[in-house]
């Protein structure tokens, strides 16, 4: 195991933890200096405190009986001093740069966590009293949502017809069968199907994609007008000083809704029934 590879692990780590502590301290400031700037959705009656907003920013721990898979999502918008947006951009700049470092090590030497639990209880004496156990990378990795200028209208939706689409060939979506227990009937079904079409075929395979919260963001300029659109799975920050107005923006529920809400096109290219079911790969229609 390379001591230089460790290092640059450990230092990564070292300066996330560094920027994450130095972010906290300053959004608080913020945070209590003003009087409301900021707004934070929640189904509850009561508001969001500003210590809960930090640490559900700044938390890079998840608790014994967390699913590493999900990150904690808090949905809003913050207005902070100019000052603070180069730290964002510098904390996500070493969210993405510990990433990398986790991705490089844990391509050559394996599982990194077990170093940087080491060197996390060094930083957290009181880690296992506050009863955080491990390290929650997708936490670590998330970027904040950052804005470089104050955006005049801000409005939130539900977006729930997302899906992740893979073209295939038939030789790679045999040899994913072949993975599985190909002595049940279902699979040896679809190896069936499989073999009665075409090898220069390309098959697609579909995943359905969890709701996220999107917010389409507008700026105006005297007559000139800007739009942005991007996920918001955390609060927007933008720079607001005393002279300006909080952005105009609706209330969205927290939840997402539980129906689909965009219309399936009837001119699709991919058919909607799968072909191998136990792949979700569908074939591409032929064209007209």
């Amino acid at each position: 195991m390379s001591e230089r590879e460790t290092e640059i692990l450990i230092r990564s780590f070292d300066q996330l933890h560094a920027l994450l502590k130095q972010f906290r301290s300053r959004l608080l400031l913020d945070l209590k200096k003003h009087t409301a700037p900021h707004r934070i959705f929640s189904d509850s009656s009561e508001p969001t405190s500003i210590n809960k907003i930090a640490d559900t920013l700044t938390n890079i721990w998840f608790l014994k009986k967390g699913d590493g898979r999900c990150t904690e999502n808090l949905y809003g918008l913050i207005g902070v001093s100019p000052e603070l947006i180069p730290i964002l951009h510098q904390l996500n700049s070493a969210k993405s740069h510990f990433q990398q470092s986790v991705k490089k090590y844990r391509d050559q030497y394996g599982n990194p966590l077990s170093v940087l639990h080491k060197r996390a209880e060094n930083l957290n004496e009181d880690l296992q009293a506050a009863g955080l156990a491990r390290l929650h990378l997708k936490q670590c990795y998330r970027q904040l949502p950052v804005l470089d200028s104050t955006p005049d209208k801000i409005q939130f939706s539900w977006y729930t017809s997302g899906r992740s689409i893979k073209k295939l060939s038939i030789k790679e979506a045999e040899s994913r069968l072949l993975k599985m227990d190909i002595s049940q009937l279902h699979i040896q079904l679809q190896l069936e199907a499989l073999s009665k079409i075409p090898s220069s075929e390309s098959l697609a395979q579909i995943q359905t994609q969890v709701p996220v919260m999107r917010a389409n963001i507008m700026w105006k300029r005297n007559d000139e007008i800007t739009r942005k659109a991007r996920n918001a799975p955390l609060p927007i920050f933008f720079p607001l000083d005393d002279k300006q107005s909080f952005p105009e923006y609706n209330t969205p529920s927290v939840t997402p809704p539980e129906t689909r809400q965009r219309q399936q096109r009837s001119d699709q290219r991919i058919d909607p029934e799968p072909y191998l079911p136990s792949l979700h790969m569908h074939r591409y229609r032929e064209n007209d």
